[in-house]
């Protein structure tokens, strides 16, 4: 009889465990999670804030997660909160079409990719860029950045940076201190009239150069300028007052 009452216990304490191991399983798979801010939809590894009017990144975005998706609200530079920069697993963040005014802070340090075109972007800060040192893919397509709004030296704090894409801006030269990892660089539709001779200097692996839609002249390129570019597989220079290829290109 011992022998039986042991063996039924000990059923009996299997019986729980596993029940209790698949409730667990199944409020972790279901519940609404922690994680999840109020505001959001959350279906990992993607967080859905977009569209929902809001004027700050919500509270309670956590680890887990790689793709934030906070584009179409009314987001401003006051709208990043400290901790947003520490939450490691995010990789990609989709910020166009807000109101942002510069460059933010405190995004996740580990993007990859970030979307900031379609903004009112004007400046930005070497500091904001020294945050994201696995920066990789940068859009601020469709913003007002000037060439006096980009601090010198900014865009080479971002030191993975491969992507650039800067169309439709008011910038009337060249970023001094591109990243020297940088493989595209898209300048097309801006108020470039002049190209100073060090203006690519070592970035030696560029691949891509689109200028097309500037202000370019003869006069504008300064001798030399692209003679680095060593891996340059494509130079758009399209609706420019150009008159013939620059040198080292005829």
């Amino acid at each position: 009889m011992e022998f039986l009452a042991g063996t039924w216990n000990k059923d009996w304490a299997s019986f729980l465990q596993f029940w209790l191991t698949v409730i667990l399983s199944l409020q972790m798979q279901f519940s609404p999670g922690a994680s999840c801010p109020e505001e959001c939809r959350c279906d990992k590894p993607f967080v859905y804030c977009n569209e929902r009017s809001l004027t700050s990144v919500p509270q309670g975005i956590q680890d887990g997660f790689k793709v934030l998706f906070l584009h179409n609200n009314q987001i401003n530079n006051a709208g990043f909160p400290i901790d947003l920069h520490n939450v490691a697993t995010v990789e990609t963040v989709y910020l166009y079409g807000n109101q942002l005014d510069e460059f933010p802070i405190n995004l996740p340090k580990n993007t990859r990719v970030l979307h900031l075109q379609e903004n009112n972007i004007q400046t930005i800060s070497r500091a904001a860029l020294a945050q994201l040192t696995r920066l990789e893919e940068l859009h601020l397509d469709d913003n007002s950045i000037s060439t006096v709004g980009v601090e010198e030296g900014a865009f080479r704090e971002a030191i993975s940076l491969k992507l650039l894409f800067l169309t439709k801006n008011h910038l009337s030269s060249i970023p001094i201190g591109l990243p020297e990892d940088l493989k595209e660089l898209r300048m097309d539709e801006n108020r470039i009239a002049h190209i100073a001779e060090e203006a690519f200097q070592n970035v030696t692996r560029l691949q891509r150069l689109l200028l097309d839609g500037n202000l370019l002249t003869d006069e504008g390129i300064a001798p030399g300028t692209f003679q680095e570019l060593t891996n340059l597989r494509e130079l758009a220079l399209a609706r420019n007052s150009l008159t013939f290829p620059p040198s080292p290109l005829t």
